[in-house]
C-alpha cells in the first residue's frame, strides 16, 4: 500500500479516495491511481470481524449485497458463494490490470465501481447504526412508559 493512501484505514474512506485518483489520472493529472490498490488490498485481507475473528470483505457473505450492488449492468455474478467470490476476484484483477495500463473504460469503470461500493457500503453502515439506536432506545422504555 502506498503512503498517499495509508491514511485511509477503511474501505469506505479508500473508496472514496480511489474514485478520485482514478478521476485525475482520466484527466492526466496524475500517472496512477495507488488508492485503487489500497482499496482492493482492504477487500482481499482479513480485517476485523465479528466475535474478534479476522474476516476478508470476500469472504464475508453480509458483504454479499454491497459487491452485488456495486457491479456494472453487463456484470452477472454467480450463484454460489465460491463462485461469487471467484467472479468478484476476476472482475477486481482485470480492473487493476486495465487501470495500470491506462485503459479508459477500465478506468471509468473503476471509478463507477468505488463510488458505487462507497454508496451501498455507506448505506448498509448507516442502516446498521440505526438499527442499533432503536434497539439500545428500545430497552429503555417498557410497554407501560409508553402509554
Amino acid at each position: 500500500m502506498s503512503s498517499e493512501s495509508s491514511d485511509f484505514a477503511n474501505p469506505i474512506d479508500l473508496s472514496i479516495e480511489a474514485a478520485i485518483e482514478l478521476e485525475e489520472l482520466k484527466q492526466g493529472l496524475r500517472p496512477r491511481a495507488p488508492a485503487l490498490e489500497a482499496f482492493f488490498d482492504s477487500i482481499r485481507t482479513p480485517g476485523p470481524a465479528f466475535e474478534g475473528k479476522s474476516l476478508r470483505m470476500l469472504d464475508d457473505v453480509r458483504a454479499y449485497t454491497v459487491f452485488r450492488d456495486s457491479l456494472g449492468a453487463g456484470a452477472r455474478p454467480a450463484h454460489t458463494l465460491k463462485e461469487f467470490r471467484d467472479f468478484i476476484e476476476t472482475y477486481l484483477s482485470k480492473l487493476e490490470t486495465g487501470v495500470s495500463k491506462g485503459v479508459q473504460k477500465d478506468i471509468e469503470e473503476a471509478k463507477r465501481f468505488c463510488l458505487s461500493f462507497n454508496t451501498q457500503l455507506m448505506a448498509k453502515k448507516m442502516t446498521e447504526l440505526y438499527d442499533r439506536r432503536e434497539r439500545d432506545e428500545s430497552r429503555t422504555f417498557d410497554h407501560e412508559s409508553i402509554l
